[in-house]
């Protein structure tokens, strides 16, 4: 061995190993949990848009039509 430079032993190494795989399954599951966020608001924003496009003709086709299309006007 040599003194002059740094040594590390097996339980140090052993101990930063299990960190790292730590780390890296938190970060996986951080991830996956993201995912399913975006996942949800996708499928939200779409029933919501799909809700809208749905009562749009309901809108236009009303009983009475011309409701809304003359602005009266008095000086």
């Amino acid at each position: 061995m040599e003194s002059g430079g740094p040594v590390m032993d097996v339980a140090s190494m052993a101990s930063f190993s299990t960190q790292l795989s730590q780390s890296r399954l938190q970060e996986q599951v951080q991830i996956s949990v993201l995912k399913s966020a975006q996942d949800m608001a996708q499928a939200g924003a779409l029933q919501l848009l799909e809700s809208v496009t749905a009562s749009a003709p309901v809108m236009a086709t009303s009983a009475n039509p011309n409701i809304g299309r003359r602005i009266d006007i008095r000086v």
